[in-house]
């Protein structure tokens, strides 16, 4: 029987990771406006080997670990215990399934999955990702939203702008819509039945009776949903401290490398790289790979020289996607190995 850690693996990861490797590499090519400057981004990048291996590394590693302190704030937040390594493996399940399907994917009902299988209860299990990635989705694009509207987005057309700012708010608003209606006890206990009654009328057997536990867990979700919509101002507060240095932790490799590079004005490049965290999380392909990379030159080429621009992109993407990628299908198999904790 499959231990855990194989069920949450993704299947042929090795194809996955070459494809959107493959992907990527397009993308950064599509980036460099003539050959000569792509080469110059890979002359850039060997003359500081240490440095953009070391930030790749530690800015991988530092994801991961900051996503799992997300991950057992969040169930301290709704009231569940989550241990340690447990929130590790959530971690890393999430960024390796996040990273082979399209953002709102897989990502988190691995989250959830893994949870409840380290013993977590089903109804947290469920709500810790979900008030992780609403909350998280709603800031960093309400955030985004206003920096490409106070002028900290790239050097575009007017109309592009305006249609970021528009893109960018209607995610967030979307995200704030679902934290409210998922967490309404009105609302649930209303469509909930409704929904599992429709459901139960079309299922093939009689002996299947997926649908009222599902029903069960879903009424019990949201009302710790209900629960952590009232929290105290200081959780409040703690949940958005987890999600700003989750996301300082993402943008960290970027903004390291620029400055290792040059001599970038560093707010700036830090609240252009938030922008273009959002663009990221907006692109519907898997881990967002290709038009991430393309578009290295046009969100950082004012800021740093354009193959500078290409090299800070390939050490994020590196340290973000694909070295998560890799963390997952090396680690998940050692896990399962080893057999996971009970």
């Amino acid at each position: 029987m499959a231990t855990d850690s194989e069920r949450v693996a993704p299947k042929h990861s090795w194809v996955w990771l070459v494809v959107l490797v493959g992907s990527g590499a397009i993308g950064i090519y599509l980036a460099a406006p003539a050959t000569d400057v792509l080469d110059a981004a890979w002359s850039r990048l060997a003359d500081v080997p240490a440095a953009a291996i070391s930030i790749v590394v530690v800015g991988a590693l530092g994801l991961v670990a900051t996503e799992a302190l997300r991950i057992a704030v969040i169930g301290r937040i709704a009231g569940a215990r989550v241990r340690v390594r447990d929130a590790w493996d959530a971690a890393v399940a999430n960024h390796v399934m996040t990273a082979v399907t399209p953002q709102v994917g897989l990502g988190e009902p691995t989250v959830a999955y893994t949870l409840a299988k380290r013993g977590v209860p089903w109804d947290a299990a469920v709500a810790i990702p979900f008030v992780k990635f609403t909350t998280s989705l709603a800031l960093v694009f309400v955030l985004g939203a206003v920096l490409v509207a106070t002028g900290f987005g790239p050097p575009v057309e007017p109309w592009m702008t305006r249609a970021a700012i528009m893109w960018f708010g209607a995610t967030a608003v979307i995200a704030i819509f679902v934290i409210a209606v998922c967490s309404s006890a009105r609302i649930a206990t209303r469509w909930i039945p409704r929904l599992a009654g429709w459901l139960r009328r079309r299922r093939k057997s009689e002996k299947w009776d997926g649908v009222t536990r599902a029903e069960k867990v879903a009424l019990r979700t949201v009302t710790r949903l209900a629960t952590v919509r009232r929290i105290s101002k200081t959780d409040a507060l703690l949940l958005l401290g987890v999600h700003l240095v989750y996301y300082a932790s993402y943008i960290a490799p970027l903004v390291g490398l620029a400055c290792v590079l040059g001599d970038p004005p560093f707010v700036t490049l830090c609240l252009r790289a938030l922008v273009y965290l959002c663009f990221v999380f907006a692109i519907p392909t898997p881990g967002g790979v290709g038009p991430s990379e393309a578009a290295a030159a046009w969100f950082f080429g004012d800021l740093v020289a354009p193959a500078d621009a290409i090299v800070v992109v390939v050490v994020f993407r590196a340290s973000t996607c694909y070295l998560q990628l890799a963390i997952g299908v090396l680690y998940l198999p050692i896990r399962s190995l080893a057999g996971s904790p009970r």
